[in-house]
C-alpha cells in the first residue's frame, strides 16, 4: 500500500507532526466541522471543510483502492447527519465519509475514482475558517456508472456571461468630451466574445445592442446559463476629474449577505443534491458562495496584473462592493471599470478602438490563465 502524505496548518501555524497527530492532549476547544461540500471544478474535483474556528490538519493518499484521507486535529464533526455518515461525491471523487478518529482526530475520506494528486490547496481567514482542496486524477479514468443527471454543459468547455453596463435609456456615465459609457463598454464587450470564441470557449452577453436590461435579469441570465465567469463591463467617473485607471471589484461581505437574502427575494436556488434538511441546506448554501466569492477573487488578481499592461490601474486595484451583478450565489463574478470618463486623458484611451481592443484581449489572456490547470501550492512533508 503507497501512502503519500502531506501536512499543513491553518493561519501560519507550525505544521502539525505525528505526535501531534496522535498523542498531544489539546488545550484549545475543538473546531467544528460544519460542513463538507465536493465540486466539479473542470479539470479538478473541489473538496471544501467548513470550520467555525482555525484547526489543523494533515492530507494523504492510500491506493487499493485509491483513497483522499484529510485528518482534522482536535475538531469533531459538527454535521446534521450526525459524528459520521457519508455523502455524494463529483469528479474523481466517487463518496466521501467522515468519522470521529482516536485523540481528538476528525477523519473525512473521500474515495476516488482513480489515483489523483492535490493541485490546489486554500486556507481559509479567521473569518473564513474553511480549507479547500483541488484534487485532479493522475491519467484519465472511466467514471464508475450512475444513474445521475447528464453534465449541464459539455465537458470541458466553459461559458463565459460578458454584461457590457448600462445601455438604452441608460447611458451611464457621460465623458468631458461626450463620450458615453453604453456606447463604449458595449463595444469593449463585443471585442472580448470575439477574442473569446476563437480559444474555444462558448460566450453569452446580456446585451449586444443598445437596449437596457434590468440588473436582475442580467444576474438571471448569468445562472440561467450555468456560468462558470461572469465579467461586468463598465467604466467609471469622479467629480475628482485627475482620478484615472482601471479597477476591478469583487463582492464584499456586505454584499453577500445581501445575495443570501436575495436568493429567497429573487427564487434564486442552488443545486445541492438530495439535502433536504434546512441546517444542511444552510451549510451548504454557506459553503458554495463562499467558494464563489473565493473563485471571483481568484479572477481578480488574475486580470489585474493582465490590465496592468495595456491601461493605467488606479491604487488598491482590487476593491469590493455589493453591485447587484456580483450577488449571484453560484457564478464568479467581477465588474472591471475600464477607466474614467470623467479624466481627459482616459476618455481618448477609451474611445480609441485599439485600446479597447488591447484591453479586450488582456481580459482574454486573463480568462485563459484562470481556467489553467492550477499550480501546486508548497507543503510540508
Amino acid at each position: 500500500m503507497d501512502v503519500t502524505r502531506r501536512s499543513f496548518a491553518f493561519f501560519g501555524a507550525a505544521a502539525i507532526g505525528s505526535a501531534a497527530m496522535t498523542g498531544r492532549a489539546f488545550a484549545d476547544p475543538p473546531s467544528a466541522i460544519r460542513g463538507v461540500l465536493v465540486q466539479d471544478a473542470g479539470a479538478a474535483c473541489r473538496v471544501t471543510l467548513a470550520l467555525d474556528r482555525p484547526a489543523q490538519a494533515r492530507t494523504f493518499f492510500l491506493s487499493e483502492p485509491s483513497r483522499f484521507v484529510i485528518d482534522v486535529a482536535n475538531a469533531q464533526f459538527a454535521l446534521p447527519g450526525g459524528a459520521s455518515g457519508q455523502g455524494p461525491g463529483a469528479g474523481v471523487v466517487r463518496r466521501f465519509r467522515y468519522a470521529p478518529q482516536a485523540n481528538g482526530v476528525s477523519r473525512v475520506v473521500l474515495d476516488l475514482e482513480a489515483p489523483a494528486s492535490i493541485v490546489r490547496q486554500e486556507l481559509g481567514g479567521r473569518r473564513n475558517a474553511a480549507i479547500s482542496f483541488d484534487i485532479a486524477a493522475n491519467a484519465p479514468f472511466a467514471p464508475t456508472p450512475t444513474p445521475v443527471e447528464q453534465p449541464r454543459r459539455q465537458q470541458g468547455r466553459r461559458k463565459i456571461v460578458i454584461d457590457a453596463g448600462h445601455g438604452g435609456r441608460d447611458p451611464g456615465a457621460i465623458g468631458v468630451a461626450g463620450t458615453r459609457e453604453k456606447d463604449v463598454v458595449l463595444h469593449s464587450a463585443l471585442m472580448l466574445r470575439d477574442a473569446l470564441r476563437p480559444r474555444g470557449y462558448d460566450v453569452a452577453l446580456t446585451r449586444d445592442t443598445d437596449t437596457f436590461v434590468e440588473l436582475e435579469n442580467r444576474v438571471r441570465f448569468a445562472r440561467d446559463q450555468h456560468a462558470d465567469l461572469f465579467i461586468s463591463v463598465h467604466a467609471d467617473a469622479s467629480p475628482n476629474r485627475e482620478t484615472t485607471g482601471a479597477s476591478v471589484y469583487t463582492l464584499s461581505d456586505s454584499g453577500a449577505n445581501r445575495a443570501q437574502n436575495m436568493m429567497a427575494s429573487q427564487n434564486w436556488n442552488l443545486d445541492l443534491g438530495d439535502t433536504r434538511e434546512s441546517l444542511a441546506r444552510d451549510i451548504l448554501v454557506d459553503l458554495a458562495q463562499r467558494e464563489t466569492t473565493n473563485r471571483s477573487a481568484q479572477f481578480a488578481q488574475v486580470v489585474i496584473p493582465k490590465l496592468a499592461q495595456v491601461a493605467p490601474l488606479v491604487r488598491n486595484t482590487h476593491r469590493s462592493a455589493g453591485f447587484f451583478v456580483l450577488l449571484a450565489p453560484d457564478v464568479p463574478a467581477v465588474l472591471i471599470e475600464t477607466g474614467f470618463l470623467s479624466n481627459a486623458t482616459d476618455e481618448r484611451r477609451l474611445a480609441d478602438p485599439r485600446a479597447r481592443e488591447r484591453m479586450a484581449e488582456a481580459m482574454a489572456q486573463a480568462v485563459d490563465a484562470y481556467f489553467a490547470a492550477p499550480a501546486m501550492y508548497a507543503a510540508a512533508d
